[in-house]
């Protein structure tokens, strides 16, 4: 039987059926291709390693480190996360070929970028993908303005710059993105004000610029109704409230600038869970509905200047389990509905007459009050009359008389005194028995500025003047009162908003890990708890004894090490005077720092006085960066472990210096004090340890090796004292050899110095035997560079904490690159290894 011909539709519907393969084919294998190519850009990531088993990538299970999206063979999503330290980089790396070569997936719709070490400027290239809603580059070391092609993304949803370097000011073009969800740039270092264009921006759910350098008057927000979560924290906005949408279910303005009073229609913000207003000098009443908003579980008024009475009988949410509401101008009664053990309840520095503990009398709040009234030529809509601003030109005159005449009491206090000594660290003992000696004086003071506050007018220049004298006074005054009570328990737990919902509403916002956030809540220990720990303070647990008293090592209950320094009042006072101390203490929480877990008070059961305070921090192994740098062969750290090393000893002071407020210097840093863990991962283990109460900037009053001169250079140049103990540390990482007499320091200083100029032999010569021969000349040059630069001894001219941490992460990127190099499979990828 003959064979049916073949019609010519059925060679044509066969012909297109195998063009449609092929084309499906080639069209895969470009994408591969673009991605290895992405992949040899990025020098191997770990992350991306699953990128050389196979050329199918749809096929890739995803990872937490890699995961690729596609549709209908075409790639739509690119997640890649590094390992939240440095990466080997080509040291050739260009962002603007990464980005060129990732333009050409014209699918791409996704692309997460993720700790990837990647660093310059986020090129104009970016704009060659038009098809991308989702770009997430955080955690990296991206600089500079954010290019203008960014607006030519028109499809664009959510953009995550978080934890870069990029720098100047916002551009007015953002609200040209008008399908924006997401705009997160925290943790960057933007300037100036916000571009009025935001308003525009009507779809926008979430937007964070915390921690940046933000200032000036925020435009009105009111528009946009969508706004979920506002988050403006560190940064310098005010000093007036925002217009903002009643829809916000989290709004964050900690730590700004704002100083007037908050508006009355905040208390019909229905969806709010999370307000935190904390470290600002509001004034005026403070509106008690906020305690009793439908979905309120977290409220933060702090250390601002709010008045009014409190009662007992007021309401509060049910789910409200976090209250802040210390230091303000707060009067009445604590309500009682805030008293239950569920709830986290602070309230210290107010005037609340059934609480004893730490509070003022009333009448401080009524004449603190006075200082901060809103006066009425700054209201809208209020005219002054002539006759008005005659009395107050003349009040003000007569204010500032007065002050100067308070000044002259205090200068002359203080030249009684003869002698001025620097002491070293201060302790609690040194500053509570340094107190009852000023009493008198403090007394005088008190009563003097009193009387000034009832009569001075309320003109700004003097109003500020006034009140920053009367502070440091005061402060010290109520330091110095002593209440007896019953003792009670304190709680200290500092909890965070519970924004993970919202955060994974807006699901494509990067959960960059929060350092310390492995350690277990900071809180209040039981005093039995640590005899327990530590089977009573035995001897067999003793560590060592220092300035700051003694330490025992203790084991909890749930196997985790403890270290535990008891320090013995000598004066002895309540609970909450030594309250502002664990405050500040509790912040000390970081990768690479012994960080602060909690704190206990040992109390006298006659009187309630604390006779011993105990600080709870994390153990670490007792084996120093030095006896790993100067060990036996074996032991030694590796040239690119040294680099790791001093890149953790730079972030740990950068986190004292920046990540808390006020930040902490002159730590007196020292290569014994540095410890590393089994993982080699580095902890600073002896810091300034906030223990005064009169110094509001906790600036150190220890000495550096190189510090000179007066006690005001030593407050101007604070943080470069740090910055040349961190170039000794990094003297003995090079050399190998320690550094036991501060003359040596400038004699090795110059043979580095000149070392440098010389050529790769002579230079190798004087390292580390152990190391020289594995380090590349471009990484040791760095590092010899930076290491000279902040022995300097100008402290004008020692580079700044983020100028160290940058060099030292080019030198383990070209570190890296070298080894790579220079091994004989220059395109395999490298090893995977953390060594911090």
């Amino acid at each position: 039987m003959a064979p049916k011909p073949v019609s010519l539709s059925h060679l044509l519907l066969l012909l297109i059926l195998f063009l449609a393969i092929q084309l499906s084919e080639q069209l895969e294998f470009s994408q591969s291709q673009t991605l290895l190519k992405v992949q040899q850009l990025l020098g191997y990531p770990s992350a991306l390693g699953a990128l050389s088993s196979t050329s199918d990538f749809c096929s890739i299970e995803p990872t937490p480190y890699l995961t690729l999206g596609c549709y209908e063979d075409s790639l739509t999503q690119l997640h890649a996360v590094g390992n939240n330290e440095f990466n080997t980089l080509p040291q050739n790396f260009s962002s603007d070929t990464l980005f060129a070569t990732l333009g050409s997936l014209s699918s791409l719709k996704v692309l997460s970028l993720v700790s990837l070490g990647l660093w310059g400027s986020l090129p104009e290239s970016i704009a060659q993908m038009s098809s991308l809603e989702i770009l997430n580059i955080s955690s990296n070391h991206f600089s500079g303005a954010i290019p203008s092609q960014l607006s030519h993304l028109r499809n664009l949803q959510s953009v995550v710059l978080d934890d870069n370097d990029f720098n100047g000011e916002i551009p007015n073009w953002v609200g040209s993105l008008q399908g924006l969800a997401v705009l997160s740039m925290k943790n960057n270092w933007f300037s100036g004000s916000l571009p009025t264009s935001l308003d525009a921006l009507h779809t926008l759910r979430v937007l964070d610029l915390s921690n940046n350098q933000l200032s000036g008057e925020l435009p009105h927000l009111k528009k946009l109704a969508n706004l979920q979560v506002l988050n403006l924290e560190n940064n310098t906005f005010g000093p007036h409230f925002p217009s903002l949408s009643n829809k916000l279910v989290s709004l964050v303005l900690r730590n700004n600038s704002f100083r007037l009073s908050v508006p009355s229609d905040l208390s019909s913000f229905y969806l709010l869970q999370k307000l935190d207003l904390s470290w600002n000098n509001f004034v005026g009443p403070f509106p008690p509905s906020l305690l009793s908003l439908p979905s309120i579980n977290y409220l933060d008024i702090s250390s601002n200047k709010f008045t009014g009475m409190l009662f007992n009988n007021m309401s509060c949410n049910d789910d409200l389990h976090f209250v802040n509401l210390s230091s303000n101008l707060l009067k009445g009664e604590l309500p009682t509905c805030l008293e239950p053990k569920t709830r986290d309840v602070l309230y210290a520095r107010n005037c609340f007459s059934n609480k004893n503990h730490d509070q003022h009398p009333s009448d401080f709040c009524s004449n603190e009050a006075l200082a901060v009234t809103i006066i009425p030529h700054q209201q809208k809509h209020k005219r002054t009359t002539s006759k008005a601003v005659i009395v107050s030109s003349m009040g003000g005159l007569v204010g500032v008389m007065l002050i100067i005449g308070v000044v002259i009491l205090v200068v002359s206090q203080v030249h009684k005194k003869q002698v001025v000594k620097i002491p070293s660290k201060p302790t609690l003992e040194d500053v509570i028995s340094q107190e009852h000696k000023e009493e008198e004086v403090k007394t005088t003071k008190k009563s003097i500025m009193e009387h000034i506050i009832k009569r001075v007018p309320d003109k700004h220049s003097v109003e500020t003047l006034t009140r920053s004298i009367k502070e440091h006074v005061m402060s010290r005054m109520n330091n110095k009162r002593v209440m007896r009570a019953s003792t009670r328990s304190i709680i200290e737990h500092v909890s965070s908003a519970n924004t993970a919902k919202l955060l994974t509403d807006a699901r494509y916002i990067s959960e960059t890990m929060k350092m310390g956030a492995s350690l277990p809540a900071y809180r209040t220990f039981a005093l039995d708890e640590l005899k327990e720990a530590t089977n009573s303070f035995d001897a067999s647990c003793f560590i060592s004894e220092g300035p700051h008293g003694q330490i025992y090592k203790g084991v909890l209950s749930d196997g985790m090490n403890i270290a535990v320094r008891g320090l013995k009042m000598r004066k002895r006072h309540g609970p909450q005077t030594y309250m502002h101390h664990v405050e500040l203490i509790s912040k000390l929480r970081h990768s690479h720092l012994v960080s602060a877990l909690g704190h206990a008070f040992e109390c006298n059961q006659d009187d309630s006085c604390v006779n011993n305070v105990y600080l709870i921090f994390e153990f670490v192994p007792n084996k120093s960066l030095r006896s790993c740098v100067l060990g036996s062969s074996g032991e030694k750290l590796s040239w690119t472990q040294r680099i790791s090393a001093a890149i953790g000893v730079v972030k740990g002071i950068q986190f004292l210096h920046t990540g808390i407020v006020p930040g902490l210097y002159s730590n007196n840093l020292k290569i014994t004090d540095i410890l590393l863990d089994n993982n080699h991962n580095v902890k600073i283990s002896s810091y300034n340890l906030p223990l005064s109460t009169e110094n509001k900037r906790m600036i150190s009053n220890g000495t550096s090796t190189s510090l000179k001169g007066n006690v005001q250079a030593r407050i101007k140049d604070e943080d470069k004292n740090d910055v040349y103990d961190i170039g000794v540390i990094l003297l003995e990482i090079i050399l190998g050899r320690p550094i036991m007499f501060h003359n040596e320091v400038g004699t090795l200083k110059d043979l580095l110095q000149v070392s440098i100029k010389t050529d790769d032999i002579a230079r190798r010569s004087i390292v580390d035997p152990a190391v020289h021969k594995e380090c590349s000349d471009e990484s040791l040059m760095t590092m010899m560079e930076i290491c000279v630069r902040c022995l300097s001894n100008d402290p004008i001219e020692r580079p700044s904490v983020e100028d160290i941490l940058w060099n030292l992460q080019f030198a383990a990127q070209v570190q890296n690159s070298w080894r790579r190099d220079s091994s004989d499979h220059s395109y395999s990828p490298a090893p995977s290894s953390r060594e911090t």
